[in-house]
């Protein structure tokens, strides 16, 4: 049997990661909360001054929906942790379910972007390609659906999970994860695209002449004008029975397709696979529909802050980072 090639030197930083990764994404954490503060309008207190701080509240979500905890366990690990707010009292639960509800979504954005930014200088600006896909999230409640049933040998009403979806965009091989967005389980892939694509933009990241990764959710004339506008080149395998086959911008990219570089859009199913892998599956524990659409970006940002550990690792030890679909990088070379 032959030995994984990368275990030379992969596990050189790896296994350091692993056992820094939890203080590192509490510094880290720290770090962005307070370097980019949430902008909120100031509620009244009645004349008192407040409790707790804001910084520490922001803080405390991220960190709950980095390890996908409960309030109460992060109430217990605010309690246990050695942070810069250590002479404020302990927040309680009902503190933190109603401080997540005013976390605005534009300012969980700018911290994801924040923290692709310092992947992408740790790496010293690799050149591989971007994709997109989604994956379903589980989450904790049921609807009463019409579904066959054996016995009556008729449809019956019966309880069904509900599912959501989690849709990201990433530069592949390296996992850094650029977008995020989560919606419910029967929204189509094919509209989320030109969002999170604008998003990108909006954000100041330049992937001009990168190629841009995706499957057949996501042939649509407008998602092939969106990547072009980007100065990007779409890579995405076209439907045999689509309508709009006659569309300037979708006759281009089906002539510009590459079938052995489309091979490498499996790579982003690498980050779905190790968040599953935990509990099996992606799984929301939020029941409001606004703190479900900020899971998706609060697991992002958690994501990109251990792969930035990873990165920091690998510049330490000397390790190239390898760039799957690119050139190689390494900290000598930024």
């Amino acid at each position: 049997m032959t030995e994984h090639n990368r275990r030379e030197e992969y596990w050189k930083f790896y296994d350091h990661a692993v056992v820094a990764e939890t203080a590192h994404l509490r510094r880290t954490l720290i770090r962005l909360v307070r370097e980019k503060p949430c902008p909120r309008s100031e509620g009244s207190n009645r004349g008192r001054p407040p409790i707790h701080s804001k910084e520490k509240l922001d803080f405390a979500c991220l960190w709950m929906m980095a390890d996908n905890q409960t309030y109460r366990k992060t109430e217990s690990d605010m309690g246990e942790m050695r942070i810069p707010w250590d002479d404020e009292p302990v927040p309680d639960h009902t503190t933190l379910v109603r401080h997540m509800q005013t976390i605005p979504s534009e300012w969980m954005d700018e911290i994801l972007a924040e923290t692709a930014r310092l992947c992408l200088a740790e790496v010293g600006g690799a050149d591989a390609p971007l994709g997109a896909d989604s994956s379903g999230t589980e989450t904790t409640r049921y609807e009463q659906t019409e579904r066959p049933d054996r016995n009556a040998r008729d449809f019956a009403e019966k309880p069904q999970k509900i599912y959501w979806k989690y849709h990201i965009t990433a530069v592949l091989g390296l996992q850094i994860i650029l977008t995020a967005m989560a919606t419910p389980g029967n929204v189509n892939d094919i509209n989320i695209l030109v969002p999170m694509l604008d998003e990108i933009r909006r954000r100041g990241f330049d992937f001009a002449d990168r190629l841009f990764h995706a499957d057949k959710g996501y042939d649509a004339e407008y998602n092939y004008w969106m990547i072009f506008w980007t100065g990007m080149i779409p890579n995405i395998k076209q439907r045999r029975g689509a309508t709009n086959r006659a569309t300037p911008n979708r006759r281009k990219a089906a002539r510009l397709f590459d079938q052995d570089e489309y091979r490498l859009r499996a790579l982003i199913e690498g980050v779905f696979g190790a968040e599953e892998s935990r509990r099996h599956q992606l799984h929301c524990r939020f029941v409001r529909t606004d703190n479900r659409l900020r899971f998706a970006k609060g697991r992002a940002i958690a994501w990109n802050v251990r792969a930035l550990n990873r990165f920091e690792w690998a510049n330490r030890l000397k390790v190239p980072i390898p760039s799957y679909g690119g050139q190689q990088t390494h900290a000598e070379c930024a």
